[in-house]
């Protein structure tokens, strides 16, 4: 049950029909018209990659108490040289998939959690997302009227209070509904809490054993890779989310399959930061590495290939590897580093994003 509700991409994928209706909708062509170089591996298809509409956090939200870079101190090993590929890939635990509901950051923090507490030597950590939206909402006592939550409050509560394993209160794909309480009319804020948490936790979940972090601490985006490098632990960043730049189908603009398949996620263009402020939205993932001679070319508002004017390609070049929380079976798909991760502008962190981190444990010795 649990590897069918949280590693599956959303059970939303169609068959010719729709995928034909898909591709009207977006504006966008086959994977073979790619922007980008192709990804090794099997291409996707247009029936996989259907399913490019997951739900998304308010911006207020996933970027809650961030003080800005500027008061932000460097994070790193004076003189310390960086290589030009990186990454900490090894230390993560599965992609998880927040499927229906706009968790994002809940899956970002508790995928960092999982990877310090696998740094520090657990085999197969696996903690309750279910748990931790329930416990930052009642006990942290933070957006309790509303279902998206930041990266910040999130690791004070983990830190504060724990949240248990997985097994203990396993993720609920699906938002509550009418059907599940009369009280539960809509998606928009201001309904009762239980309303995003999907209730109260089980005895089990309760009783059980909760596992806590070191308080968590801001990182500017200067030091992300000095973070990254010399503590060898992720970067949870927050930031304003541009559809076409993430070829999400609620864009407005021509996206690209493709690119979406190899989960490439470009600086957006003007047009794109325009129309995507008209619709404002949220975004939280986990920064794992990087690739600064990692190239991607860059598209105007059509989707076009964009190119200088003697005629060569525009390339975006240096990228942050991630983790995403959308499954493996339709963003990321074809990744170079593996399915369910992506690449984004180092621009797109440095000027929209947030980041947040915390150290490992310290385990009981055995």
């Amino acid at each position: 049950m649990k590897t069918t509700l949280r590693s599956r991409s959303n059970s939303c994928l169609r068959a010719g029909a729709l995928a034909t209706a898909f591709l009207g909708l977006t504006g966008c062509g086959s994977p073979e018209s790619a922007d980008a170089p192709a990804s090794p591996g099997a291409e996707a298809t247009v029936d996989q990659l259907i399913d490019n509409d997951p739900p998304l956090s308010k911006l207020q939200q996933v970027k809650g108490g961030f003080p800005g870079n500027a008061l932000l101190p460097f994070e790193g090993t004076a003189g310390v040289i960086l290589p030009a590929k990186f990454d900490i890939y090894s230390l993560q635990t599965p992609v998880r998939n927040q499927s229906r509901r706009g968790v994002c950051s809940i899956f970002s923090t508790t995928g960092l959690m999982e990877m310090l507490y696998k740094k520090a030597g657990m085999a197969n950590p696996d903690f309750s997302e279910q748990y931790l939206q329930w416990a930052v909402k009642v006990k942290d006592g933070a957006f309790a009227d509303t279902e998206g939550s930041s990266d910040y409050y999130n690791l004070e509560t983990i830190s504060t209070y724990g949240i248990p394993s997985e097994s203990a209160w396993s993720y609920e794909p699906n938002p509550w509904t009418t059907v599940n309480d009369p009280a539960c009319n809509g998606a928009e804020d201001g309904l009762p809490t239980r309303c995003y948490t999907n209730g109260e936790p089980p005895a089990a979940a309760l009783a059980a054993t909760k596992y806590k972090l070191p308080a968590g601490r801001w990182v500017a985006s200067s030091s992300i890779k000095n973070v990254i490098f010399e503590k060898k632990v992720g970067v949870v960043v927050g930031f304003d989310f541009f559809y076409q730049a993430w070829n999400h189908r609620r864009s407005t603009l021509p996206v690209s399959t493709a690119s979406y398949a190899s989960g490439y996620v470009l600086y957006p263009n003007a047009t794109d930061i325009t129309e995507s402020q008209k619709q404002p939205a949220g975004h939280s993932v986990q920064l794992v590495g990087w690739d600064d001679n990692l190239q991607v070319q860059k598209v105007d508002a059509m989707g076009k290939p964009l190119v200088d004017a003697m005629g060569k390609p525009v390339m975006e070049k240096g990228f942050y590897l991630f983790k995403n929380s959308w499954g493996t079976t339709a963003f990321g798909v074809n990744n170079t580093k593996a399915p369910g991760y992506g690449w984004i502008a180092y621009r797109y962190i440095d000027s929209y994003g947030s980041g947040y981190t915390a150290s490992p444990p310290t385990l009981p010795r055995p």
